[in-house]
């Protein structure tokens, strides 16, 4: 019997998998790569991290339920562990996204190679989209789940090289709702192209304690006072709020 996954791992499972050879990078107790070969649907899988202890757990787990000669285990950072095209999917779940983001760029060879890679970030989400855009790596999928109170974002991406079209049509959705495009550009990398057009309940809360956030954030700087020294601020404050009250009111409109 397939061990269970929490919400988070759930998804990003559905993002992954099926597939030939999986890489889990930063693997820590191997608890992706045990559910998809006891699922039987991947074939062989890879599970990395840049520290010995969690591998040493990894290790335990796998021998626990004899799948150890399945799974290569192996020690280093980011993708420096894969060769180009060993493994189709390759999966970074609990990093931040700015590491996730320098990941791709230090192995770009590595990553272009896989059919699709899948990524939790933890915080830094837009970083990790603006790379990704970047260097021609179109979103297949974004899903927001929640697991213990927490909403969590999963980005599903594949190597086509060239801008990405989903950018341009939540782009006009977002001007035609009174963002300029600067503004709405902001909005596409923190939350998403396929994200911010498709809410729930997950990710209206996150919107809703960055909106929560930011406004008290506001109100901090107020009571501080001297106005002028902090108009900058001020101005960054508002304008995030412009898009945080702009995404809520598409979904109210959109009736969803």
């Amino acid at each position: 019997m397939a061990m269970d996954l929490g919400p988070r791992l759930r998804a990003v499972a559905q993002l992954a998998l099926p597939c030939e050879t999986l890489a889990d990078i930063g693997t820590d107790h191997a608890y992706l790569p045990l559910f998809a070969l006891e699922a039987g649907m991947v074939h062989r899988a890879i599970a990395t991290d840049v520290r010995e202890g969690p591998l040493s757990r990894a290790r335990a787990h796998l021998a626990a339920r004899g799948l150890l000669p399945r799974v290569s285990l192996r020690l280093g950072d980011g993708l420096e562990p894969l060769q180009v095209g060993e493994a189709d999917v390759i999966v970074s779940a609990g990093l931040g996204g700015r590491a996730q983001a320098d990941m791709i760029e230090r192995r770009e060879d590595v990553a272009r190679s896989a059919r699709r890679l899948v990524f939790q970030p933890m915080g830094g989400g837009h970083v990790l989209r603006q790379t990704l855009y970047r260097l021609g790596f179109h979103l297949a999928a974004e899903v927001a789940v929640c697991e213990a109170d927490k909403p969590y974002e999963i980005i599903g991406a594949e190597y086509r090289g060239g801008p990405d079209p989903a950018y341009a049509v939540a782009l006009a959705a977002l001007c035609d709702r009174g963002l300029r495009p600067d503004e709405a550009w902001e909005a596409l990398w923190m939350v998403g192209p396929l994200l911010c057009r498709t809410n729930n309940h997950c990710l209206r809360r996150r919107i809703e304690d960055e909106s929560s956030r930011t406004r008290r954030a506001m109100a901090r700087v107020e009571r501080a006072g001297n106005p002028a020294s902090h108009a900058a601020q001020l101005e960054m404050l508002a304008r995030r709020q412009k898009i945080w009250s702009t995404l809520m009111d598409m979904w109210e409109e959109d009736g969803t």
